[in-house]
């Protein structure tokens, strides 16, 4: 079986064999806390719902990790039974939160008359116009469907379930339209707020999840079928390209047909009682879930993201302080510059920008700036959701979080990000007390602030502080310092044997064009190496790695002579292609 993610310590591993590592998510049956992917831990206190250390920890998990997973899956009962070959299914998980049918029949010929577009409805089907050839428990559906609220669970949908008594598959009389593929059909929230988009996106991540560990789980050729017909439309839909290569589809697509599914799956919803990301209730004192984690890099992933090692290649690399100002009516910061300024005059050097990210803005590019980040500063506002998307050393400054204290300080918790937000009250100063928009009443959210200079920095350089000494970001600044020396190397060889080219040339001008990388017997002589010599010279230093498995496989083919000027090195082991297939370029057609 592959896994799309699996975890090696904290290290991110792309398509590993879990039947050879044993690694394992976390949810399937008997998979060892040591080998699971989630490195969630609780440094502080328990109290309040748990009475142990233990129990603060499963109870973490339970919440907002792959433990989640596991309780969904654990209460997945059999709506409808098949009885036959061929014959469909409806499975679902607790308050039919998370649903899976085969061989479905929905109805839509309805949707013409309802001429304005709609959302968040509870009557798309009534009764009979959902259903499938199986043996339904009516009493267990009923019982399920108890949440009834647009974005909560898919009660509305599924308790109009019904027996039919004819097949469905594609000979089916019933069946105007029959889709083969895999079919997310989802109800989403806000697009236009990235915190609220983003909870279709973790809840549909964690749904492939759910849906099973088969070979298949994170194939992107699957539908997705958005219940609503309003064109959708959203800075943050290319993310949708993470999970599908088709194009989106909504009701519109299907009005006036009965439309009959191979494979339907309505996944998990982005407001939940007591769901994920969304208000979700979080054990205090506990961090890092290893599902918000794989989250994070599954997307950086698919999207293609580059890591700050393939961005950022000095030899002194500075601590990266980014701050996301705002152009909105509320929640700016008056004294911007003056911060800025602050942060540039440092004796601690910070590297500092100032972004503004709007719904114009290239969501890629957004993920691009933010991988790019160590310190990430921001006031209270669905911007800070990035967070998300920071190296795991990051820290996040929430500016001032405007009386919403948890929103953004358990997001960060839950990807694992160290998180600071400003506490002495008496060293900022809002521009009024604020009118909410309804009543008119004082509220935090509709004012602009001041901060004191050296609070600011008092607070920046304890994030500072967090970063320098993370592990993850020790590392990268070895691995960053090693590829500048390497790349020093390079310049300097690059050089030398350009003079020895210049020097040599009048030496190499009657030798055959394609035979400047060999040495004849009656010579011995070693002619300069040639263009693509020095080519294939330049490729293997910048891979130079300490490795020494792979020495014995380089050298047996450079001993054939069929290269010249060419250093012995060590490479890794999945650089082993690349050089032969450089080696190649370089030699006669008779030694191929």
């Amino acid at each position: 079986m592959k896994l799309s993610l699996i975890p090696s310590g904290r290290t991110t591993l792309l398509f590993a064999d879990e039947d050879d590592t044993g690694l394992c998510w976390g949810y399937e049956t008997n998979c060892p806390q040591h080998l699971g992917y989630s490195n969630a831990h609780c440094p502080g206190d328990h109290k309040g719902w748990v009475s142990s250390k233990n129990q603060q920890l499963q109870t973490f998990i339970n919440q907002a990790d792959f433990g989640f997973v596991k309780q969904q899956i654990l209460s997945k009962t059999t709506m409808c039974e098949p009885t036959a070959d061929g014959e469909s299914l409806l499975e679902c998980s607790s308050y039919l939160q998370f649903c899976r049918g085969k061989n479905l029949y929905l109805d839509f010929r309805d949707l013409p008359a309802r001429k304005e577009s709609f959302r968040y409805k509870m009557d798309v089907l009534k009764k009979g116009q959902i259903g499938g050839k199986c043996k339904l428990d009516k009493s267990r559906l009923h019982s399920e469907a108890t949440h009834q609220s647009p974005l909560q669970s898919w009660a509305p949908e599924i308790q109009h379930f019904e027996e039919l008594s004819d097949m469905v598959n594609e000979e089916s009389q019933i069946c105007d339209v029959f889709i083969d593929k895999p079919t997310f059909i989802m109800k989403i929230d806000a697009t236009v707020n990235m915190y609220h988009h983003f909870c279709d996106f973790f809840n549909l991540y964690t749904s492939l999840h759910v849906n099973g560990t088969h070979s298949k789980m994170f194939s992107r050729d699957i539908n997705i079928l958005i219940w609503e017909t309003y064109t959708y439309h959203s800075n943050f839909g290319i993310t949708w390209s993470a999970f599908t290569q088709n194009p989106l589809m909504n009701l519109r697509t299907f009005q006036g047909k009965r439309v009959c599914f191979r494979e339907a799956l309505f996944p998990l919803l982005p407001r939940m009682i007591f769901g994920l990301y969304y208000n979700t209730p979080i054990v205090w004192g506990c961090k890092e879930s290893g599902l918000f984690h794989a989250f994070s890099k599954f997307i950086l992933h698919r999207l293609k993201i580059p890591k700050r090692t393939a961005i950022d290649q000095v030899v002194k690399p500075k601590i990266k302080i980014l701050l996301l100002s705002r152009n909105t009516q509320y929640r700016r910061i008056l004294n911007e510059q003056a911060l800025l300024d602050a942060l540039r005059l440092s004796p601690r050097q910070y590297s500092v920008k100032r972004v503004e990210f709007t719904h114009e803005t290239d969501f890629r590019h957004q993920l691009r700036v933010i991988q790019d980040t160590d310190i990430f500063i921001g006031m209270h506002g669905a911007g800070l959701t990035h967070l998300l998307f920071l190296p795991d050393w990051a820290a996040v400054f929430e500016l001032y979080n405007c009386g919403d204290e948890h929103c953004y300080a358990d997001l960060a918790r839950l990807r694992g990000i160290h998180y600071q937000t400003w506490t002495n009250h008496v060293k900022l100063q809002p521009q009024d007390e604020g009118h909410h928009p309804s009543d008119g009443g004082p509220h935090a959210k509709f004012t602009n602030y001041s901060f004191d200079k050296e609070e600011f920095l008092r607070i920046v350089d304890l994030a500072a502080d967090h970063v320098a000494n993370h592990p993850a970001y020790r590392h990268m600044l070895s691995h960053l310092r090693e590829s500048a020396t390497d790349v020093i190397f390079i310049k300097s060889l690059e050089f030398k044997n350009q003079l020895l080219l210049t020097r040599s040339r009048k030496h190499t001008v009657n030798w055959p064009k394609n035979f400047t990388l060999t040495e004849t017997k009656e010579t011995q002589k070693r002619p300069v190496p040639s263009s693509k010599t020095l080519e294939l010279h330049m490729k293997l230093f910048l891979t130079l790695k300490r490795e020494n498995f792979t020495t014995v496989v380089v050298k047996s083919v450079f001993q054939r002579k069929v290269l010249v000027e060419v250093e012995w090195i060590h490479l890794l082991a999945s650089l082993e292609i690349l050089v032969l297939g450089l080696v190649v370029m370089g030699t006669k057609g008779k030694e191929k």
